[in-house]
């Protein structure tokens, strides 16, 4: 939807290059109001004009058109099967057009610093840290955004990116947060008896499988029953619904340390063995040229840096 919204407005923009006049904000506002509240009065009353500087946009838009956007009945305005179609388009234009504006806004004031970062990672590790980045940065909002691709900062608005890689992005700046481990977790109530005591105990049962590398995790160990791990019975395309599966006893999963520390740590899963592999790639944080030495970048750089510290203790 997201996309589809800047394809709407990317037509506006194009409309305008080409020399095409678009129609009036006010009409485009008075139809909107009019197909959400279902009256003219309604949207004269919220938009604090007359029923007849309604009535006149609404006739001056369908005449802009050159089709009509609702049916009147007496007191009564029913949108047309176009008109329903055109309102909900408009209606999403409109939104993302005051968020990016006031996001601009926000930005210039410098209240607000814009993060993507991958959903896993946010879940897992970042929101449960979020409440002392307040308490020492009242003064800075925090816009969390979660992306499981890399964003473009060139069409994004993002100041900043946590990244997990190999700190290789090019025309990006990168500061190395820390590096991760693999490890395998599972529900305690999988293993009723205890946690399992050979490795052929512990895959026994189901192997669920996101991102991680099953052949990265065993070059850890001795073993080299690659065959049978690497044909899990679930897999998935983000850790979080990873982790989920695992915390409701589908099967033993593989998964980074950084990530299923709080659930272990609350006794949601639980440690199937003791090997721990070091992952080839860390966590970084990316920014683009604009953000370079921002004080509220600097600001959140630092923040992370201690946060890193206190949980790699």
């Amino acid at each position: 939807m997201r996309r589809y919204v800047w394809h709407i407005l990317r037509i506006f923009v194009r409309k305008i290059n080409m020399g095409s006049s678009l129609p009036p904000l006010s009409a485009l506002r008075a139809f909107v109001a009019v197909a959400r509240l279902g009256s003219v009065g309604a949207a004269a009353e919220e938009l604090h004009v007359t029923h007849s500087a309604i009535s006149h946009q609404m006739h001056a838009l369908e005449d802009y058109l050159g089709v009509s956007l609702v049916s009147r009945s007496g007191r009564r305005t029913i949108l047309t099967d176009e008109g329903r179609i055109y309102a909900y388009q408009i209606r999403q234009a409109l939104d993302s057009v005051a968020a990016v504006t006031e996001r601009l806004r926000q930005r210039r004031g410098g209240q607000l610093l814009r993060v993507s970062v991958l959903p896993s990672f946010a879940m897992h590790w970042l929101v449960p840290r979020v409440p002392d980045w307040i308490a020492g940065h009242p003064d800075i909002a925090l816009s969390v955004e979660a992306s499981t691709g890399l964003i473009d900062f060139d069409t994004e608005l993002a100041d900043c990116s946590i990244r997990f890689g190999h700190g290789e992005w090019s025309n990006l700046h990168s500061h190395r947060l820390m590096g991760d481990s693999l490890l395998l977790v599972a529900a305690p109530q999988l293993f009723p008896t205890g946690v399992p005591q050979s490795m052929d105990e512990a895959l026994a049962v189901p192997t669920l499988q996101a991102t991680e590398s099953w052949s990265t995790w065993l070059s850890g160990t001795t073993e080299t029953r690659a065959l049978k791990v690497l044909d899990p019975v679930l897999q998935f395309t983000d850790s979080t619904h990873l982790l989920e599966a695992a915390r409701m006893g589908m099967g033993v999963a593989l998964t980074r340390r950084s990530i299923a520390s709080g659930l272990l740590a609350r006794g949601e899963l639980v440690r199937v063995t003791d090997i721990e592999t070091t992952h080839t790639s860390s966590y970084y944080l990316v920014w683009p040229h604009r953000s370079h030495q921002s004080a509220k970048l600097e600001r959140f750089t630092r923040w992370l840096d201690d946060q890193t510290r206190k949980f790699q203790r």
